[in-house]
């Protein structure tokens, strides 16, 4: 789907959520929750909490037509990883401007920066602060080329080509903040309202990518080791119901030991096996608030789900779950089962 579809999925939203033609806007409670909702808008990412605590969000959206613009609020540090889709590329930051742990492919974003819009891109590896409000306009390559070749500023395609982030001034990034806000609250209605919407915002990218010197262009360059975070990440999602020592993954993944620890202590403050388990804790975490799903996998007991995520014991699962999400196993299976 590309960047200007709408979702055409039949989903049923959860309480305190409201959907229009123009815009969505309901609550979460866990990051796999959240990656559902992105589903809406044809984007499919892995989600997953790194902070400890009761997850509280909210994601907004308003569709434009040929941009989706997305309000993202996390009271939690979350990770999401996967592939944002060809013929695709965003404008994203974060509104405060001094978000310490937003990063982007595990490099920490400067401040006052908009991020992500790097073409040729498909895969999507970025974490969120908590606390933080962060915004997406989620736009077409190929209809911003467009854009630009009208505007005789092809020339800018080559910078997209080859970096990923913008330093601004606080000014315009406040100015964006402000534009952003208002649309996702207050979305253009008609088509015709929508098209000078959309155009209006082309304008506002190019000014900011057209007046800004070399030095202002973070060029995408993620280390080795940040590549091979962003691989085991995904490894990890594909394979959490696999009982797989540290050695395995290393040699899974062709990477040493000690290069795989350094870069997951660097990028999630904690080694690979313990961010496995947090991998595992989200599925189980998800299969807990998710009744249908238990039917169709037929799972009976929370027991039977914990065993097939690999947690034989008992205890020790009980408590890694209490720890992340601060309530036992059998509180998210009951609130799933009174919703």
């Amino acid at each position: 789907m590309s960047a200007g579809t709408p979702a055409t999925e039949n989903q049923t939203l959860p309480a305190e959520s409201t959907r229009s033609a123009r815009g969505i806007d309901f609550a979460f409670r866990s990051a796999t929750e959240l990656k559902q909702h992105f589903k809406l808008i044809g984007k499919d990412f892995d989600a997953i909490q790194l902070s400890h605590g009761p997850q509280q969000g909210r994601f907004r959206v308003a569709n434009l037509g040929s941009i989706f613009l997305v309000q993202l609020q996390t009271n939690q540090r979350l990770l999401l990883n996967g592939e944002r889709g060809a013929d695709c590329m965003s404008f994203s930051f974060e509104s405060t401007g001094i978000a310490d742990e937003h990063r982007l492919f595990n490099i920490p974003i400067a401040p006052y920066s908009l991020n992500g819009f790097r073409q040729g891109q498909v895969e999507s590896h970025f974490q969120l602060s908590a606390n933080t409000t962060s915004y997406l306009a989620i736009l077409s390559t190929s209809r911003f080329n467009a854009f630009l070749n009208h505007c005789n500023s092809e020339y800018l395609i080559e910078k997209l080509e080859v970096n990923n982030a913008l330093q601004i001034s606080p000014s315009l990034h406040a100015k964006f903040r402000k534009q952003f806000e208002h649309l996702i609250h207050y979305p253009p209605i008609t088509s015709q309202q929508c098209r000078q919407t959309t155009n209006h915002l082309y304008s506002a990218f190019l000014n900011a990518i057209s007046e800004q010197t070399e030095a202002r262009y973070l060029t995408y360059a993620p280390s080795p080791r940040q590549q091979l975070v962003k691989e085991f990440v995904g490894w990890a999602f594909s394979n959490a119901s696999q009982d797989c020592s540290l050695d395995q993954i290393s040699e899974t993944l062709f990477a040493s030991r000690r290069t795989l620890i350094q870069g997951t202590k660097e990028s999630f403050d904690m080694g690979p096996m313990e961010m496995m388990k947090r991998v595992r804790l989200e599925q189980v975490n998800w299969i807990l608030r998710s009744p249908d799903i238990r039917i169709d996998k037929n799972f009976k007991t929370i027991t039977e789900v914990a065993q097939h995520f690999g947690f034989q014991s008992r205890g020790h699962f009980a408590k890694a779950y209490q720890q992340i999400f601060h309530e036992t196993p059998s509180e998210t299976w009951l609130k799933s089962v009174n919703l």
